[in-house]
């Protein structure tokens, strides 16, 4: 069995859906340069704002529909 290990494909979309990345960045309050290194490493080191990135995607699709 193979596991996902790289996400930066998800974190760059969802960055985008959410509104870019300076928006993004102001709501889980972190820099822009972090989210660009959340998605050259491929992944997000801090559960809690993996978690606040998924809830901010989903809030903002649901708007849309």
């Amino acid at each position: 069995m193979q596991y996902v290990t790289d996400y930066s494909d998800w974190i760059k979309r969802s960055i985008k859906e959410s509104g870019g990345p300076t928006f993004v960045a102001r709501q889980l309050k972190v820099s822009a340069p972090t989210l660009y290194y959340w998605i050259r490493k491929g992944r997000i080191p801090n559960i809690q704002k993996y978690l606040e990135l998924k809830n901010l995607h989903q809030r903002v699709m649901e708007e849309i529909k």
